[in-house]
């Protein structure tokens, strides 16, 4: 999402700017766009709908424009699909999994996610904050690394946007497909820059 382009321009550099950037994504991308796409795909899982399913995977790779986001989405929801059905006792998940290691669905990581913890047993709303949790933690993890950040004031950023999570929480529970959006372009701007960083930590 920009990180470590903002990071190095020096737009981001203490807990509170961290803190900032965070909160815009989840409630510009993870609200609006991905906890959408994940809710949708859990639905579809309950449902056992392979094929709307597949439709929704190609839908979000259109709603991503940003290549390096969505690269990251299919390389990321595919590892993670790949560990998923080695533990999750569910055959609509491995016809899933099966249809993105052939190339016929692009396995982007909200809908495995989604389709992982529906399979789990998990509710919709359980998963969105599970969702939410792991962008705020990965992306704390890898300020602590960036700016640098100790690991105290990492904590205190993941406790402070507890409230805006639950916030993304409700609002993708809320807001139909046919709405979804994503509204960052300042991440985009900064993640398409991030290739052409003189020096990079992180590979997208």
């Amino acid at each position: 999402m920009g990180l470590e382009t903002y990071v190095q321009e020096g737009t981001i550099s203490d807990a509170d700017s961290l803190a900032e950037f965070i909160e815009n994504v989840l409630s510009a991308s993870v609200a609006t766009l991905d906890g959408v796409y994940l809710r949708e795909a859990w639905n579809f899982s309950e449902k056992k709908d392979l094929a709307a399913l597949m439709a929704l995977d190609l839908a979000f790779s259109a709603a991503r424009p940003v290549a390096s986001l969505r690269d990251a989405s299919k390389s990321v929801g595919r590892q993670f699909l790949r560990t998923a059905v080695g533990y999750v006792e569910s055959e609509f998940t491995i016809r899933y999994e099966s249809e993105v290691r052939a190339g016929n669905s692009p396995g982007h990581y909200p809908l495995s996610f989604g389709v992982a913890a529906q399979a789990l047993g998990f509710s919709c709303e359980q998963a969105l904050e599970s969702y939410c949790y792991g962008t705020v933690s990965g992306l704390v993890s890898s300020a602590v690394r960036l700016i640098p950040l100790g690991q105290t004031d990492g904590q205190r950023v993941i406790a402070s946007l507890e409230s805006v999570a639950f916030g993304a929480v409700n609002e993708a529970m809320a807001r139909p497909l046919d709405a979804a959006f994503s509204l960052g372009p300042g991440h985009e701007i900064r993640a398409m820059a991030h290739q052409r960083l003189y020096t990079r930590l992180f590979v997208s």
